[in-house]
């Protein structure tokens, strides 16, 4: 226990490894920051109220219409948004006058949620209007859960089906078919915002992870203390061995101590509530094609992220074992984790390239992203979610990759 303890400290009292966890912490924390400053609440008089106070009345606000998505409440919801828009008060009212925009935007904002899943699914194809729900009347809520299926029809027909197999065209049309209907909603702010910070938050660890470990071998090229531990029987063997767990435990503690904070912050300052609602409750997740609740979605981000950068650390150690500069270890994996996941898709979008581009493990980071598009493998014949493919394939190069590891920095020949 000693000599764990000896490399977790070589691995954190770095200074490297001190400036990048301040800096990821600054990192988090300010985006905790703008994210609740982002939320705003409108008072019946035009006001907008912003920060924790505005958090809690928006939920109030929205709690009023917590229930199951009937296609009656569906009606409700354009009814009383027909009975604001036609109120006198806002007959004669301009663009720019935002004072009583505002004022009537107050009386809306409680069923705001629904009000984008109207828009969605009344929606025309690729051209989102905010405003679409004031000109449908409530007689067309029948259709309300029949359009999600007619415009995945019509996606598929078009061009985003022309990178998709057969079968996966029929995976995700039966997938829509089934969806259970009518959705539970619920206010859920708390797992959007999650939801919506979770890919920032999995690059940030991936990057710290890459700084962090990537000296883990090449330290002991660096300083010449490769002779001294090499030079010994228990160095060969128990020496690499201890380092190999430091680096993994390093990274799970960075990871799930990170999120715990991050996750935990926000579910304080929001709520917990929606954890049961499905994620198709929610504008974001409407069209995924996933049947599984907030709370499961939020398990597969946080899984797969973990995964992430378990295989990310499995990576750098390899990789620190070759190579004897450290900051050629950090370039590589930036370049390799960083690039595909920013240029690969605007490049090489549809076809083999996209295909393979999808397997790269800057999809395991994605998070919500993920869930939300239409990213499949048909293998042979049979089509796998990329949370089923990906912790398999990660793993299993995660476990590649020790023996190589360990043999690598044994055989090295000290200078």
């Amino acid at each position: 226990m000693q000599i764990l303890k000896y490399e977790l400290k070589k691995i954190f009292y770095k200074k490297s490894s001190i400036i990048s966890l301040i800096l990821l912490a600054a990192c988090l924390g300010l985006m905790l920051f703008f994210s609740m400053s982002s939320i705003f609440y409108t008072d019946k008089n035009g006001n907008n109220i912003k920060g924790i106070k505005a958090i809690k009345l928006v939920k109030i606000a929205k709690m009023k219409w917590n229930g199951y998505l009937t296609i009656g409440k569906v009606r409700n919801v354009l009814e009383e948004n027909e009975r604001i828009n036609s109120d006198s008060k806002y007959s004669h009212m301009k663009e720019d006058d935002i004072k009583l925009s505002n004022m009537q935007y107050s009386r809306k904002q409680g069923f705001e949620d629904i009000r984008d899943l109207i828009n969605y699914s009344y929606e025309k194809p690729n051209f989102y209007d905010y405003n679409l729900i004031d000109k449908l009347n409530p007689k067309v809520a029948n259709t309300f859960y029949l359009n999600r299926i007619s415009q995945l029809k019509n996606s598929l027909s078009g061009k985003d089906g022309d990178n998709l197999t057969k079968n996966e065209k029929e995976y995700l049309l039966t997938s829509a078919k089934t969806l259970t209907t009518p959705l539970k909603y619920s206010y859920a702010d708390g797992f959007r915002k999650l939801f919506e910070e979770s890919i920032s938050i999995n690059f940030a660890l991936a990057f710290v992870i890459c700084i962090l470990i990537a000296p883990v071998f090449s330290i002991e090229y660096q300083t010449g203390s490769d002779s001294i531990l090499l030079s010994t029987e228990h160095g060969k063997k128990k020496g690499i061995i201890y380092k190999l767990i430091a680096g993994f435990l390093s990274t799970s503690l960075v990871y799930l101590i990170t999120s715990a904070l991050v996750y935990g912050f926000i579910f304080m300052i929001f709520g917990f509530d929606g954890w049961n609602c499905p994620i198709q409750a929610s504008m974001e997740g409407w069209k995924s094609f996933y049947h599984i609740t907030n709370l499961q979605a939020f398990c597969m981000v946080l899984l797969l992220g973990y995964l992430g950068c378990l295989f990310i650390s499995a990576l750098a150690m390899f990789l620190s074992s070759k190579v004897k500069s450290s900051f050629s270890t950090i370039v590589f994996l930036i370049l390799f984790i960083f690039i595909p996941s920013t240029l690969g898709k605007q490049m090489f979008k549809g076809g083999l390239f996209d295909k393979l581009l999808n397997l790269f493990p800057h999809q395991l980071l994605l998070g919500w992203p993920l869930i939300t598009s239409y990213t499949l493998y048909d293998i042979a014949g049979k089509v796998i979610t990329p949370f089923k493919l990906l912790p398999i394939l990660y793993v299993v190069l995660a476990i590649i990759l020790l023996p190589f590891t360990y043999r690598s920095f044994k055989k090295h020949q000290v200078a």
